[in-house]
């Protein structure tokens, strides 16, 4: 029988840190599927309501050993239980799971960026510079926490004093890590030899002198790195179509192909063919890597999975049936 799952009966799961492990490697067998051609049925759509500027976000994806997902979110705010994920089995068809999707959001984003680092970041990486104090920032510490469990140090910036101060002492408290806030960007991305960027801007945040020779950049939004980090550094992205065809243009990208400044051609390849072994990380000691993290259908399908099996074994949720 089905089951519904709650933020409430998911807040659980959230709360521990080291189930971020299950989904690592769940999401780092789902790219690697990917790039065998093994996921079928992955789509992005968005549909509108009979206001224009009221949008839907509808994605599917079918992963082996995990099941066929669809995820369904609004793209605007004051609708209410307007962003859930269905799950269903792959084989029968039969569906397991209706899961609540915001805080699901959370790790199913960062999950991919700590696959990213296991597989990216410098081999003696001891700090992380995080732009950001929000929830996405949340889920980028917490996945490359993990995925690097021999990060020393992190430093974090966002605007609100308050806010990073606070995230930076709850961070240390929960993850068992020195998080440090500073006052700019440029003190936390400085000698850092990873660096995540976790804001809500949709503009350059980060000046790329600041970056040091040889880091791992780490990007989750659009339009967030400077043009000469990108001409400068080798572009590993989670899926090359969404980058260079999705529905909204990723950025830089698009403006420095317009400008002939660029080509989609200089993408080095896709995470899921490094962690196969098909493409190098580096091609040579002190190359910068820009990590472009797009989302994936197939990552909603995954995480959706992961917090059902979590909750069928810990013996949560509500039943229900549509006979």
């Amino acid at each position: 029988m089905a089951i519904i799952l709650s933020e409430n009966d998911l807040k659980q799961l959230y709360q521990t840190p080291a189930a971020m492990d299950d989904l690592l490697n769940l999401i780092e067998d789902a790219l690697k599927a990917h790039n065998r051609d093994e996921v079928a049925g992955q789509t992005r759509v968005e549909t509108s309501l009979v206001d224009a500027k009221r949008k839907y976000r509808i994605m599917t994806a079918a992963v082996p050993g995990v099941g066929f997902g669809t995820r369904i979110s609004a793209l605007f705010r004051g609708a209410r239980d307007a962003y859930f994920h269905l799950l269903f089995d792959n084989d029968s068809g039969d569906l397991l799971a209706i899961v609540a999707g915001r805080g699901l959001n959370v790790w199913r984003t960062g999950a991919p960026a700590g696959v990213g680092v296991r597989y990216l970041a410098p081999p003696n990486a001891k700090t992380l510079g995080l732009l950001g104090s929000g929830r996405q920032a949340t889920g980028q510490l917490v996945a490359i926490c993990r995925a690097r469990p021999s990060l020393e140090r992190v430093r974090i910036f966002s605007p609100t004093e308050a806010h990073r101060s606070a995230f930076a002492s709850e961070m240390t408290r929960w993850l068992g890590i020195e998080v440090t806030a500073v006052n700019s960007a440029r003190e936390a991305l400085q000698d850092a030899a990873i660096v995540s960027v976790a804001t809500s801007s949709r503009t350059s945040v980060l000046q790329t002198d600041w970056i040091s020779p040889g880091a791992l950049v780490v990007s989750i939004t659009s339009g967030q790195l400077p043009h000469d980090l990108i001409a400068g550094s080798r572009v590993i992205v989670s899926w090359k179509d969404e980058v260079l065809g999705g529905e909204a243009p990723r950025q830089p990208y698009m403006a420095m192909i317009a400008a002939g400044t660029w080509s989609g051609d200089l993408i080095a390849g896709e995470l899921g063919a490094v962690v196969l072994g098909r493409i190098p990380p580096r091609q040579r000691d002190g190359e910068t890597v820009v990590f472009e993290c797009v989302g994936m259908p197939l990552w909603d399908t995954t995480a959706t999975a992961w917090a059902y099996r979590w909750a069928r074994k810990n013996s949560i949720g509500t039943s229900f049936s549509l006979d």
